[in-house]
């Protein structure tokens, strides 16, 4: 049976509309079962999580998204997560000394529930409100807050540094860390694991 051109035009229009439709009405159901990216990491209190994330976000100015990127690469989301070399502890690796500043310890933050130890993150967080205008940025302020706004060819760790050494997973080919082959390691990280942050 052939379909008259006019009818063709009209049955193409229809199916891409319900095409349009199906998406939207996916993304919604997206957006109620998985409320932000790496949220499937989190293994305790997700719920009382996720709003605390919302929530610290929105304080800071910042996408969620971001945050939760950013203790996925250097926790799992793991609050309870420990660097046996540095001995940094917990979602976003808090240095002991760094806790310290921040009025607690590195024991006092792997005790903590991870909705507790989010109140960290935001204080630790707090200062560089402002100046976290992408996910790279909220990134560097956790690990590198000196290199926060420089170019790419800004050099965090020579090669055999400390700084590299301890952060081989950053480095470039001739083994130094710059703010360029960091940016390269973390966005790449995000999109093996399927999402993009923009």
């Amino acid at each position: 049976m052939k379909i008259p051109a006019g009818e063709k035009h009209i049955i193409i229009t229809v199916v891409a509309l319900c095409a349009c439709l199906l998406l939207l009405l996916a993304w919604t159901f997206r957006k109620k079962l998985a409320v932000m990216i790496f949220d499937t990491y989190i293994v305790e209190n997700k719920e009382a999580f996720l709003q605390k994330v919302k929530q610290i976000s929105q304080n800071l100015g910042i996408q969620p998204d971001w945050l939760m990127a950013v203790m996925a690469i250097e926790s799992g989301i793991n609050h309870r997560a420990v660097n046996k070399t540095s001995g940094a502890t917990g979602l976003i690796q808090f240095m002991p000394s760094t806790a310290i500043g921040l009025g607690t310890t590195t024991d006092a933050l792997r005790a903590m529930s991870n909705v507790q130890q989010l109140s960290y993150v935001e204080k630790y967080l707090m200062p560089f409100k402002g100046k976290m205008n992408r996910f790279t940025d909220v990134y560097l302020a956790v690990f590198y807050p000196a290199a926060m706004g420089k170019p790419d060819s800004y050099v965090i760790g020579a090669a055999g540094s400390k700084v590299a050494e301890q952060n081989k997973i950053f480095q470039d080919a001739q083994g130094a860390v710059t703010v360029g082959s960091f940016k390269n390691y973390i966005t790449n990280w995000v999109a093996k694991k399927g999402f993009t942050i923009i």
